[in-house]
């Protein structure tokens, strides 16, 4: 208790000290500067306005206040006392401001001097400012003569700088006798802080106590080290485990991925030939239908004509020919009854004369034209050599021509023309018929399509004919295209190349057409 007291004496007289000189040191802590002057706008330079500066009535003169802290730095004060007087009369006007700046304009005759002091806070305040300056007739800025003193700290200013001193000295005794008192505290206190033999005993068993408790701690855990570490083993083999197995996994997951494609792929050609199929029938059917035509009128014919007529043996020929057609026809049944065992259907190129095979489809389809009165005119050189199927070629022709005078008026004219060239050769077959509309253009290739144009005599159609001609036309490697006009008439040209392409696919196999 005694200490304490001590302590706390030592602390009062210590603030005592602090407090002896209040007001003045915190003067000192702080000086009422001036930033700057101005005069009518224009900023005077430091040395010029501390030599002394001489201003008119009409002039505008402005200073910008401030306070410099004993550190040196520059800050704003809370508030400004300023005096303004006329050193002659002593009569002048005194105010408070908050505002740094202090203007004046308009000010009488006179020597003037300007007191400005600085409110820091309340109770605080900075050491006051005092300036002089002159107004009369003529503006006189960094002039000497007339004499004008410059700036000016009061008296009290000068003689207040002695108490920071006193200040500092009354700290650095209480800071000896604090530091003396501290001393002999600890001194006391470390010995009664000695160990006994009883004490160092009792710390030594806490020690040896403690070594132990490490001891137990390092075992257990080097045990939980050998345990993760066995863990580690483990999980690293049911890893490798799991990997082994994902890769066999992935493995059976290829190969079965690799069954499902050919699957697929094996799919798709079955649903090929089956198309394929399809397609050979219709077309079959199709062709077939001609020939059967051209039979029934020969039969008609034969009908008309004497056993003697010298006719007989050309309508007995034309009817074995046709007859043949329709038995090779049906050769293509068979081969379509195996279709699904082979890779497609073969076509057999060799270098025909197509226009033999013009002249052939012509002669078949004139008994149809003169029953509706229909000439067939033909422009066609001879030979026209082209590597081809003449067998699919003269279908194509047939299909064509047939069309023409199907859609023909009775007493019109169908028109064959050839172009000879020397990669390509260009078939036109043209009549006069009753035309097709835009619509019927625009689906006139698809397979059974039925348009708006029907024969004129009431002829069957299927709706195949266009659509079997294009796929063996782009299995040459040749092209077909219509030009109609509704109630005028169709153009359908037909191009085949001189020469097949090398390497060009004879078997109509994964393309589907």
């Amino acid at each position: 208790m005694k200490q304490q007291r001590v302590v706390v004496v030592l602390v009062f007289a210590v603030f005592g000290a602090l407090g002896f000189f209040p007001t003045v040191t915190r003067s000192q802590e702080y000086v009422t500067i001036v930033r700057a002057v101005w005069v009518n706008g224009h900023q005077v330079g430091e040395r010029f306005w501390k030599e002394g500066i001489a201003i008119r009535s009409e002039d505008f003169i402005g200073f910008h206040a401030a306070v410099r802290t004993a550190a040196g730095d520059t800050i704003e004060a809370a508030s400004y006392d300023i005096k303004l007087y006329d050193q002659e009369s002593k009569q002048g006007q005194q105010r408070t401001q908050a505002e740094p700046r202090i203007e004046y304009k308009g000010l009488p005759h006179g020597d003037y001097a300007l007191r400005i002091q600085a409110q820091i806070s309340p109770g605080v305040t900075a050491a006051p400012l005092l300036l002089r300056f002159r107004v009369g007739s003529v503006l006189n800025i960094g002039v000497s003569d007339p004499p004008v003193a410059g700036v000016d700290t009061l008296r009290e200013q000068t003689s207040a700088r002695e108490f920071p001193l006193r200040l500092w000295i009354a700290l650095a005794l209480a800071t000896s006798v604090i530091s003396f008192v501290l001393a002999v505290l600890l001194l006391k206190n470390r010995r009664r802080t000695r160990l006994t033999a009883q004490d160092y005993d009792r710390l030594r068993q806490q020690v040896e106590s403690a070594h132990a408790t490490i001891a137990q701690l390092e075992q257990r855990s080097a045990d939980a080290t050998a345990e993760v570490e066995r863990l580690r083993a483990t999980l690293t083999q049911t890893t490798e485990r799991l990997e082994e197995h994902n890769r066999e996994l992935s493995k059976q997951n290829e190969h079965l991925r690799h069954q499902v494609e050919r699957l697929r792929a094996a799919k798709q050609q079955l649903e090929q030939l089956q198309e394929e199929k399809n397609a050979l029938l219709s077309m079959i059917i199709h062709d077939i239908k001609n020939p059967l035509l051209v039979i029934e009128q020969l039969v008609q014919l034969l009908r008309n004509y004497d056993t003697n007529s010298t006719d007989m043996q050309q309508i007995l020929h034309d009817l074995a020919e046709t007859t043949s057609r329709v038995v090779a026809l049906s050769q293509q049944v068979t081969r379509l009854l195996a279709l699904e065992r082979s890779d497609g259907i073969h076509l057999q190129l060799q270098t025909a004369n197509l226009s033999e095979i013009l002249h052939s489809v012509i002669h078949r389809n004139s008994y149809l034209a003169r029953r509706k009165d229909i000439q067939i005119i033909a422009d066609i050189p001879s030979p026209i050599l082209a590597d081809c199927d003449p067998q699919r070629i003269e279908e194509v022709f047939d299909n064509i021509l047939s069309n023409a005078i199907k859609y023909s008026h009775p007493n019109s004219a169908v028109i064959v023309r050839v172009s000879v060239g020397d990669e390509h050769h260009t078939i036109e077959i043209e009549d006069h018929g009753v035309g097709m509309t835009n619509e019927d253009l625009q689906r006139l290739f698809e397979r059974g399509a039925t348009l708006s144009s029907i024969p004129t005599a009431g002829e069957p159609s299927s709706g195949l004919g266009l659509w079997i001609a294009r796929r063996i036309l782009e299995r040459h490697g040749g092209t077909i295209s219509v030009r109609s006009t509704k109630g005028e008439g169709t153009v359908v040209t037909i191009t085949l190349p001189v020469v097949q392409a090398v390497g060009v696919n004879t078997t109509e196999g994964d393309n589907g057409r």
